[in-house]
């Protein structure tokens, strides 16, 4: 590939190569998708004109062909005439002083064709961030964790430039350090960040009375619980490549869940204006919220600025540990009142965040974990202290739920132990204390279209018949038990403006392109939002491409993360698609001299009058005009918090899910496994339940592991960790195929065609429904994340010291 073929090539994403070799995968996917759409019609045909021709069926994924044959050009496949390769110098102590930075020796090793070091860009340049500057780029005067890059380097081979990076000397001053939050909070001589010192946020929120709230109970629990940091673990590592293309655009193509942010801080370090800097999201091999910060972006523009040739940085799988954002450390104190029939009066909530070295995504992190507090349920005297800090470590940052599951962890854990001590079942105490229509969040928010009540009734009768089955069950060693939790999720950025805009357009040829800026990362979102475009459109879905993530080709529409594209980016879908109906309506009338009225677009056909002609026929009939089509959506509700009270309306709408498991434990070995699981959720319409049921099983694998087995260990700043081979993953074998997903479809009635989202939800009960199957199958009460072999033969050994609440 050269400079000039990246420029403007059809399915930049996949790079296909020849056009014949385009319009044959282009013209399989419209034959299986029409072969799908002819089932789905067959099995579930439409009543009248109204009913949805598209949302809610099984289409086949757009990528699903080219990602199956293995045609998806990945940033760390892409080669360019001219390219060299970088690596990082990175440092080797959690918290020192840089003294001397020596690249002599580097400068002459071979290939090598470039070097970067702090010094070299402009203090204003240096620091950037997702939501605050505070990270920089290469440091220059003190590193803040062990693995921070100090020194980038560009040679003609990987080899080349890896051997390089040896050969700097970095003089460093070890400084002490700081490795809990106890420690960050705690009067000490260390500081990390001049600016904020140790503390990165520290809130308060809370409703009531939460003296008179416990003084009413007849129960009251408290407890402590702590789950460890946790790593993405996205089988491909960050990568980019950067040029300058031949009209002078510095074009950066990167894996990335935000072009757009990227966009906007390359302009800024780079100096270069706004048109002259792009940024294109590549095929994204997992995020999950690990790649929405910079990771090779800036250093490799600025190389290739540097040198003038294409640079491709990709990280090793040791960097992705050492170097890359982890989900948060956190302890959580919580203390909880409830009367003798269930109905909880207080809940009282201390938690303590451990940051890493930079602010990354905690502080957005720290208020969802605030507002989630005690969802999904009515609590009327609520208090909640909630701390980040900064450490030495990796910085922490955005995971899938934004830190939400571990909230739910203690939550549903809590809760479970109340129903236990009063006798009553765990669904019960759910729908005692569950929010239904018009009850207000603890931030004041009404609540509308709730289905926490449909999701437990959608529960309860596999609950009751299980419980029965496995009553006295045991054989030899092994136990099993069931558990059940529930959660409450917002959907998009909390309290923050976060609008998405689309843009539907179609040629003389009948093509449709759907721009929409909220890159697809691996979701199956583009294939969702072009059956939304096409629905309000009135046209076959396997007539749209979609182009997104593309800084120069759609508009910025937020990150694709927070579960917001479905809603948000549906939403932009679904007005651009009404919007292109009603101007190629208008097109058509007036090329056939009738009122518009009497012009309907649907079923991929346009009506004028009594007659019918194909969408390909009318695009010609419209010609040169249909250039002047152009479909515009955005969408952007109305939502804000008090920043200082938590007041206010911090999401448009909020998903909800019971999760019931099924797991066998070796009292033994201490070993657990899930055998079957059964997740009831409200997510609204459901838009592709193919890709629905993948996104429940995904977020059920990646619970599990999270449950069981993963955690970064740490110790004196250094990860211990750093493979595979250390790092505990669960395998397709680890995973029961025993997953049933139950959509009790609430049509959300500000969601496009009725939809609200899916992504993060499906993961955040598992944990917690697991730890409560734990407690019912050996009567143990697990307080801690993960629940390896170790932990639970503690608990089982010596119940004193690890059960909470004893």
């Amino acid at each position: 590939m050269t400079l000039g073929d990246w420029k403007e090539p059809e399915g930049e994403k996949f790079a296909l190569g020849t056009v014949k070799e385009q319009t044959h995968w282009q013209e399989e996917y419209h034959r299986l998708v029409r072969e799908t759409v002819e089932q789905e019609r067959a099995l579930h045909p439409t009543e009248v004109e109204t009913d949805p021709q598209t949302i809610g069926m099984r289409i086949p994924r757009n990528d699903a062909l080219y990602k199956v044959r293995g045609r998806a050009r990945y940033a760390g496949n892409i080669e360019m005439e001219g390219m060299l390769y970088g690596r990082f110098v990175r440092s080797q102590y959690p918290h020192a002083r840089i003294l001397s930075v020596d690249t002599s020796k580097a400068k002459t090793a071979p290939g090598v064709k470039g070097i970067l070091t702090g010094a070299e860009i402009p203090d204003d340049r240096l620091l950037v961030g997702p939501i605050s500057d505070d990270t920089p780029i290469l440091a220059k005067e003190k590193v803040r964790f062990a693995g921070e890059p100090i020194v980038a380097i560009v040679a003609e081979t990987e080899q080349q430039a890896e051997d390089a990076c040896l050969l700097v000397d970095v003089e460093y001053e070890p400084l002490d350090t700081i490795l809990t939050p106890e420690e960050a909070i705690a009067e000490s001589s260390v500081t990390i960040d001049p600016v904020d010192g140790n503390i990165i946020t520290d809130l308060h929120h809370g409703q009531g009375d939460i003296e008179a709230g416990f003084a009413e109970a007849d129960i009251i629990l408290e407890n402590d619980y702590e789950i460890e940091p946790v790593d993405h673990c996205f089988l491909e590592s960050p990568a980019g490549v950067a040029f300058i293309d031949p009209d002078d655009v510095l074009t950066v193509l990167v894996c990335t869940q935000y072009p757009h942010y990227h966009h906007k801080q390359l302009a800024r370090v780079t100096g270069r204006p706004m048109d002259k800097v792009r940024v294109v999201q590549t095929v994204v091999g997992g995020a999950f919220g690990g790649k929405m910060d910079n990771t090779v972006e800036c250093a490799s523009a600025l190389l290739t600025m540097k040198t003038g040739r294409p640079i491709k940085m990709v990280f090793t799988r040791e960097e992705v540990f050492t170097a890359t954002t982890k989900r948060h450390a956190m302890k959580i104190h919580q203390r909880l009142g409830a009367t003798k029939d269930g109905r909880i009066t207080a809940l009282d909530v201390r938690n303590l965040f451990d940051g890493g070295a930079y602010r990354s995504y905690s502080m957005i992190c720290s208020g969802r974990c605030v507002i989630h507090a005690g969802m999904p349920y009515r609590i009327p005297n609520l208090k909640v202290h909630h701390t980040a800090v900064f450490t030495n470590h990796v910085p922490s940052g955005a995971m899938r739920s934004f830190g939400v599951v571990k909230v739910a962890f203690a939550m549903e854990c809590q809760l479970n132990e109340l129903a236990d001590k009063l006798g009553i079942s765990p669904i019960e105490i759910r729908r005692i204390n569950g929010l239904v229509d018009e009850d207000l969040t603890s931030t004041g928010q009404t609540l509308t279209d709730v289905g926490l009540l449909k999701s437990l009734d959608a529960i309860e009768p596999l609950y009751e018949q299980r419980k029965t089955e496995l009553a006295g069950y045991s054989n030899g060693t092994r136990r099993k038990g069931l558990g059940i939790a529930c959660l409450g999720y917002g959907i998009g950025y909390s309290g923050v403006r976060n609008p998405s805009t689309a843009r539907v357009r179609a040629d003389v040829k009948g093509v449709v392109t759907a721009f929409c800026g909220t890159p697809d990362i691996g979701t199956g979102s583009d294939t969702s939002l072009a059956m939304v475009a096409a629905e309000s459109a009135g046209i076959a879905v396997d007539r749209i491409r979609v182009v997104s993530g593309d800084s120069t080709k759609t508009d910025d529409s937020g990150p694709t993360s927070a579960s917001r594209t479905t809603y948000f980016s549906g939403n932009a879908a679904h007005i651009a698609g009404m919007d292109f109906k009603a101007q190629f309506e208008a097109a058509v009338a007036g090329k056939r001299d009738v009122p518009a009225e009497e012009v309907r677009l649907q079923e991929d056909a346009v009506i004028v009058r009594n007659e019918r002609m194909n969408f390909e026929d009318a695009c010609q009939l419209i010609g040169d005009d249909i250039e002047q089509i152009g479909g515009y959506g955005k969408f952007d509700p109305d939502i804000a918090v008090d920043i200082l009270t938590f007041k206010g309306n911090p999401y448009p709408t909020y998903v909800f899910a019971t999760h019931l498991v099924e797991i066998e434990m070796d009292t033994e070995l201490g070993s657990v496994d899930l055998m079957k699981a059964w997740c009831a959720h409200d997510a609204g319409t459901i838009v592709n339940p193919t890709g629905a049921e993948g996104q429940v099983e995904g977020g059920v694998a990646m619970g599990v592991g999270q449950a069981l087995w993963e955690r970064v260990v740490r110790e004196g700043g250094y990860i211990m960790n750093p493979h595979y081979r250390d790092y505990l993953l669960p395998g397709a074998k680890d995973v029961t195929q025993e997953i049933e997903s139950i959509f009790v479809e609430n049509h959300d009635r500000t969601g496009p065609y009725g939809a609200k989202g899916l992504a993060e939800v499906s993961l955040i009960p598992i944990p917690a429904a697991m730890a409560n199957a734990v407690t019912d199958a050996v009567d143990v009460r697990p307080n801690h994340l993960p629940m390896d072999s170790e932990f639970v033969l503690d608990l089982l050994n010596d119940t004193s010291t690890n059960v909470a609440g004893e």
